[in-house]
């Protein structure tokens, strides 16, 4: 009796680009909620930090006009790298039908769809490859024509500089 292979790591080298797609898709509509929820009805509104919290900083009461223009005060709880001092001028972002504010943060969503999409590539060209492995398509019979190709690009770039 011959000792018996486990097959999980092959199977988890075929798997591993689909996984890699799927999760690069994920990404992407995930930044894409976060672009959605910020510019859903969302206004910007100029505030004034009038007091912090005693807890390394993390809350802020900030005075700021809202869309109704009634001056509010409110405390905000914040994740921002710095420390926000009283008296700072803060930008708000109001959804007036949620009656939800908070601080603006800036682009969150940049990130994700960047990483997102760059995943949801490599898993996408990693499929087909493995497909098209798996299919016995010989991928060294059509290396010379793409090198010819490759070579043909790089020669105008050359020229175009």
């Amino acid at each position: 009796m011959t000792p018996s292979r486990s097959r999980l790591p092959e199977a988890a080298l075929l798997w591993l680009p689909l996984v890699v797609l799927v999760g690069g898709l994920a990404v992407v509509w995930a930044g894409v909620s976060m672009a959605a929820d910020v510019s859903r009805s969302a206004r910007l509104f100029p505030g004034r930090v009038v007091a912090t919290g005693v807890r390394d900083h993390l809350t802020a009461d900030v005075e700021y006009t809202g869309p109704d223009g009634v001056t509010k005060t409110e405390t905000f709880e914040h994740q921002q790298g710095r420390v926000i001092v009283p008296g700072r001028r803060v930008q708000i972002r109001v959804w007036p039908e949620e009656h939800r504010a908070e601080f603006d943060e800036g682009d969150k969503h940049t990130g994700p769809i960047v990483v997102g999409s760059l995943l949801t590539l490599l898993g996408a060209g990693a499929t087909v490859l493995l497909f098209m492995w798996h299919h016995g398509v010989r991928l060294d019979v059509h290396a010379e024509k793409w090198r010819t190709r490759f070579d043909a690009c790089l020669w105008w770039l050359s020229r175009w500089r």
